[in-house]
C-alpha cells in the first residue's frame, strides 16, 4: 500500500479538525441541555470532552500521523473552550473558588493574612479568629481607619444556644459560653486600650451561615452544623465582588444582604457586659 500523499494527509488533517469541531458543538448543547434537564448529569460533559480530546488525537496519530501537532492544537483549543464555559458560569456569578475543608484551604490565619482594609465578620463567638491572637491583631492594625468601622456580628455570651451548642458536643454547658467571652475580652481591649474603631453587635437568632468579608472584595462563606466539630472541617465558598456597583447577578450581594439584614436587627454591644462574668 503506498502512503499517502502530503496533499491528501493535508485534506485528511481538515476533515478531521471538522469533525472534531462539530463534536464540540455536540457537546456544547449538551453542557446546557443537560443543565436545564437534570444538573446531576452536568459533571458528564467535561468528562466526555476530555475522552474525546484522548481518542481523537490518539486515533489521528495513529492512522494519519502528519500534522498530528496541528490536530492537538486545535482540538485542545476547542476542548478548553468547552471546559471554559464550563469554569465561567461561577466566575460569573463571582465564585472563584471552594475549599473541601476550611483547615486545608483559606483557614481563618489565612483569611486574616488576606486583610488590608476592612473586616466583617458574622458567627458564633470569632474565638477562630482571635486565637492565636497575633495575626488577629495585625489584621486589626491593618484594617483600622476613622470612617469605616470592622464590624463583628456574633452570639451574646448568654445565649441558651450556646448551651445547646455545648449538649450537643458533649462539653460542659458553659464550655462555649466561655469561648465567647474571651473573644469579647480580647476585641474590647483592642477598642478601649488602643483605641480602634471597632463594633459588636449581638444577633437574636443563630445564623446559617458563617461569613467573613474582607476588603469589601472578598467573601469566605460556610455554613454551621453546630455542635460537630469546630467547624474548620466543613466546606467554604470563595466569592468575589464582581465591580464596585451593586450587582444582584453575583453571590456576593446576597451574602452581603444578608449580613446588613441581620445587623440592622442585632443590639448593639456597650463593651462593658459580659466582661467581668464569671462562669455560672
Amino acid at each position: 500500500m503506498q502512503p499517502s500523499s502530503p496533499e491528501t494527509e493535508l485534506v485528511y488533517g481538515v476533515i478531521a479538525n471538522a469533525i472534531y469541531a462539530a463534536l464540540v458543538l455536540v457537546l456544547r448543547w449538551l453542557r446546557k441541555r443537560t443543565a436545564i434537564r437534570n444538573p446531576r448529569h452536568r459533571r458528564l460533559v467535561p468528562l466526555l470532552t476530555f475522552g474525546a480530546w484522548i481518542v481523537f488525537n490518539v486515533g489521528y496519530a495513529y492512522f494519519i500521523r502528519q500534522y498530528s501537532y496541528s490536530f492537538l492544537l486545535v482540538s485542545t483549543l476547542l476542548s478548553g473552550w468547552v471546559l471554559y464555559q464550563e469554569i465561567s458560569q461561577f466566575w460569573r456569578i463571582g465564585l472563584v473558588g471552594a475549599d473541601a475543608e476550611i483547615r486545608k484551604g483559606i483557614d481563618y490565619s489565612k483569611a486574616l493574612g488576606l486583610c488590608s482594609n476592612s473586616i466583617e465578620f458574622l458567627g458564633i463567638g470569632a474565638s477562630k479568629l482571635t486565637e492565636p491572637y497575633e495575626p488577629f491583631e495585625k489584621a486589626i492594625d491593618r484594617c483600622n481607619g476613622p470612617t469605616r468601622p470592622i464590624r463583628f456580628l456574633l452570639s451574646s455570651p448568654d445565649s441558651a444556644g450556646l448551651r445547646n451548642i455545648a449538649r450537643n458536643a458533649g462539653v460542659d454547658e458553659t464550655v462555649y459560653q466561655e469561648k465567647v467571652r474571651r473573644s469579647l475580652r480580647l476585641i474590647a481591649s483592642l477598642k478601649k486600650d488602643r483605641a480602634k474603631n471597632i463594633e459588636v453587635r449581638f444577633y437574636r437568632e443563630f445564623p446559617a451561615f458563617r461569613l467573613m468579608f474582607i476588603d469589601d472584595e472578598i467573601c469566605l462563606a460556610s455554613h454551621y452544623v453546630l455542635g460537630k466539630g469546630d467547624g474548620s472541617q466543613l466546606p467554604q465558598l470563595h466569592i468575589i465582588k464582581k465591580s464596585a456597583s451593586r450587582d444582584i447577578s453575583s453571590l456576593y450581594y446576597g451574602f452581603r444582604y444578608y449580613f446588613d439584614s441581620i445587623w440592622q436587627e442585632s443590639e448593639a454591644w456597650d463593651f462593658q457586659k459580659y466582661l467581668n462574668e464569671q462562669n455560672a
